[in-house]
């Protein structure tokens, strides 16, 4: 999914309640050598289908320009300003080499991305955020964007040989969402990753209370047991167990039980 909308039209100039959208900025030409009256129906319709995987990635590109020039400076996630909008997918656009270097931090914390239709995704603080490479965006640049936000209008003009294609600048059609935002790329991921050792050496205690430690055995847990945990009185051992003196709890096995009661 593409982080913004790609929308076709048949003129040069959309009317739109906001106002008026230029659509007449030369973006893309393909020749269309290949597409001969002779030639089979399915082969022009694979050579249509490759011309428009091409533009798409030509209003990518222009995206990526865009952003450089208006997205908002800001440090790692900007969760405060996030928090003013219902909006909590977002994207991030990332070059490639940084996307292999983030993927490569979280094989570690693997509970906080998954795969998903081929785009990483990982949550933080209660948003989703889907990471999406590109070769030509900057190393040193990452863009936080509501794929939402902004929309591209274009439009196709074909003749004999060529086909070429027209753009309208990105509009913002979005009231409900926040403006577009640039991280730097190596703090945004030191940052990821340090949150990876922080969370490795101290588990939530949630977690710990449903999951206790497994370095330790039951054994040892249970020789530390010195006062009932339903009602804090004493408790006395038989073998690796134990029964309460002041209420009926114990940690005796069933049938040892179901045998005392015969």
């Amino acid at each position: 999914m593409l982080p913004f909308k790609l929308v076709e039209v048949d003129e040069p100039i959309l009317h739109l309640q906001s106002g008026d959208v230029n659509v007449e900025t030369e973006f893309f030409i393909s020749e269309l050598a290949g597409t001969r009256s002779h030639q089979e129906e399915s082969d022009i319709q694979g050579i249509h289908q490759t011309i428009h995987l091409q533009v798409r990635e030509a209003a990518y590109r222009a995206f990526a320009t865009f952003l450089s020039d208006i997205a908002e400076p800001t440090s790692f996630l900007p969760v405060d300003q996030l928090s003013q909008y219902p909006q909590h997918r977002y994207s991030l656009i990332i070059s490639v080499p940084r996307w292999y270097e983030l993927h490569e931090i979280m094989q570690n914390d693997p509970d906080s991305h998954w795969l998903e239709h081929g785009n990483m995704v990982f949550e933080y603080d209660g948003y989703e955020i889907e990471l999406k490479a590109k070769h030509f965006v900057r190393d040193t640049s990452v863009f936080l964007v509501s794929p939402e936000k902004y929309t591209l209008f274009f439009r196709s003009v074909q003749d004999t040989e060529t086909i070429r294609y027209y753009r309208s600048q990105f509009t913002d059609l979005s009231e409900h969402t926040p403006s577009a935002y640039q991280l730097n790329a190596q703090d945004f991921i030191e940052t990821i990753q340090q949150n990876i050792v922080n969370c490795e050496s101290a588990l939530p205690i949630g977690q710990l209370l449903m999951f206790p430690p497994s370095n330790e055995t039951e054994s040892d847990a249970n020789d530390s047991l010195t006062f009932c945990p339903v009602c804090t009185g004493e408790v006395r051992r038989i073998n690796k167990n134990f029964f309460c003196l002041e209420c009926d709890w114990d940690d005796l096995p069933i049938l040892k039980r179901f045998s005392k009661d015969k």
